[in-house]
């Protein structure tokens, strides 16, 4: 018993030796030696090369002797004929090697993904062990290169800016449809073959031209097709029931705004403002019938909303809260046709339609798979909307300018 003891004492005891022995960074790689790179944009350089910015961070930002803080990042450029060579450039002007472990963006430009495959533009990101399959991809309106050089508002980096905006606007308000390079490649190798990219662009300069996260655009064979404008992308989430939260903007109707009376100068009032609800809970279910002759698409989609403003509603008795409710359901059932009649017009089942299809019949699939492009346009759905409004709010239901009813 003794003996086993003493073996074991010794074999710790050598164990302990061993770790003391070995190095704690196998590679013997240092901080120093790496740039963590945040963002990344991607342009056409014209000659068959590609021009791509680096948006690296700086870990060291404070200026000891002055008390003064400098810009916590740096952007490079690079130009070359492959994404890699240009990556590899970086150390000509940094002095440190790349790393991509914390990469939030990748900005293309919608120029270069026209001309260029996006899954190519792409490919190294997917290939290196580097960058995490969860960096957002966005398309800018000009070059991306440009949109490194604006200041953020509050995070120290543009690029988490934009990685933020991108999830914020998703979540909250449904104007854009987030998409990172792992969903981006399930998009692309199902068998609709279509896929979505955030848009990024500037606002008008009337309301201080930040750039902005709003509307996707549509990839179909690798290429950016088309794009939905953020109104647009409201249908399109509400389409695929991935719309969580939002505003819904109802229309006066012409007689609602026929009712307002001249003023006492005799000119015509202004109309009013359009009235919004705010998308508390949406479900949309999904049902199809395949025939013969195509394929059939029925939604059934429940909606809870809150009054957020009126302008020409009054809201007195039932009727008048059934006939809100109708309005609201309108409204909804419109913003779902129009993203689905321009996913028509681009023959881009973004729907996912047809993998629904194969997996329940893969045999008619396969039928129908060549020319589906053309069978989706001519697609038959019908939509049915059931608004429930579940508060008006503090108020007791009316606006303060238009007395009750009955």
């Amino acid at each position: 018993m003794r003996t086993k003891r003493i073996r074991l004492s010794a074999v710790a005891v050598l164990l302990l030796l061993c770790g003391f022995a070995v190095s704690g960074c196998g590679d013997r790689a240092e901080l120093p030696d790496k740039g963590f790179v945040m963002g990344i944009g991607i342009d056409d350089a014209g000659g068959g090369q590609v021009m791509v910015t680096f948006q690296i961070y700086k870990p060291s930002q404070t200026i000891a002797s002055k008390g003064k803080t400098g810009q916590p990042y740096v952007n490079i450029r690079t130009k070359d004929a492959s994404v890699m060579e240009a990556i590899r450039d970086i150390t000509i002007h940094l002095g440190r090697k790349a790393q991509f472990s914390h990469t939030r963006v990748i900005l293309i430009s919608e120029k270069i993904a026209r001309r260029v495959p996006v899954p190519q533009l792409l490919d190294l990101f997917y290939r290196d062990n580097e960058p995490r399959l969860t960096i957002s991809l966005m398309v800018t309106r000009g070059r991306a290169s440009d949109y490194f050089d604006t200041k953020p508002f509050i995070e120290n980096t543009i690029s988490q800016q934009y990685y933020l905006s991108e999830r914020s606007e998703n979540e909250y308000s449904g104007k854009t449809l987030g998409t990172n390079l792992l969903q981006l490649a399930l998009q692309l190798r199902s068998e609709s073959e279509v896929g979505a990219i955030p848009y990024l662009a500037l606002s008008p300069k009337d309301i201080g031209g930040e750039p902005g996260v709003a509307g996707v655009t549509i990839i179909k064979d690798g290429l950016v097709a088309d794009r939905f404008n953020g109104q647009e992308t409201e249908g399109l989430l509400m389409l695929l029931n991935r719309y969580s939260n939002g505003v819904v903007e109802i229309p006066c109707s012409a007689a609602e705004n026929s009712e307002s009376s001249e003023n006492e100068s005799g000119e015509a009032p202004t109309a009013p403002l359009d009235e919004s609800a705010e998308m508390l809970r949406f479900k949309a279910q999904r049902r199809m019938e395949l025939s013969e002759s195509g394929a059939r698409v029925t939604y059934r989609v429940h909606a809870v909303v809150a009054t957020l403003e009126l302008s020409c509603t009054t809201l007195g008795n039932e009727k008048q809260e059934n006939d809100y409710e109708d309005k609201i359901s309108a409204a909804i059932k419109q913003r779902m046709q129009q993203s689905l009649a321009h996913l028509k017009r681009d023959e881009a089942d973004l729907l996912g339609i047809g993998n629904d299809i194969y997996r329940r019949d893969p045999k008619r699939w396969r039928q129908w798979k060549k020319d589906w492009p053309e069978r989706f346009a001519r697609l038959d759905v019908d939509i049915e909307v059931d608004t429930e409004v579940l508060t008006h709010g503090t108020n007791a239901g009316n606006t303060l300018l238009k007395p009750n009813q009955d």
